[in-house]
């Protein structure tokens, strides 16, 4: 009867071991997949009614189709001038976009554009030169 009684604890053990390395595994799944991860990174420029934005070539994912992205204007005390407005076209390391908002003709030194990926912030404040 004694030998019994340690199995079912050495059993009993093992199970909450188990239950707590499902638990464990479902957290982290959960953790790592919560938000669409991506870097954008590049430089802004006023060309008169727009602004245009480049991406850097270290920008991750290489390339984000149309609607994944979006965009907003900030003055410099960091005020939204432009709200975020869906990119017009896909982004590709290198490759310049034309950011067409109306208000954007605003745009001067000392403002910045911040850019949205899949609706999470991706972006640190680009400065338009």
């Amino acid at each position: 009867m004694r030998m019994q009684n340690k199995g079912q604890g050495a059993t009993e053990y093992l199970l909450m071991l188990a239950a707590v390395l499902v638990i464990v595994a479902i957290a982290v799944y959960y953790v790592t997949s919560a938000t669409p991860s991506a870097v954008i990174a590049g430089s802004a420029e006023n060309t008169g009614d727009n602004v245009t934005f480049t991406p850097s070539s270290s920008m991750t994912p290489e390339n984000i189709a149309v609607g994944d992205w979006e965009y907003a204007l900030f003055d410099a005390g960091s005020v939204k001038v432009v709200d975020y407005t869906a990119g017009t076209d896909a982004l590709a390391r290198g490759t310049p976009v034309y950011l067409t908002a109306t208000g954007m003709e605003a745009a001067s030194s000392g403002y910045s554009i911040k850019i949205r990926y899949k609706g999470s912030y991706v972006s640190e404040a680009i400065p338009i030169a």
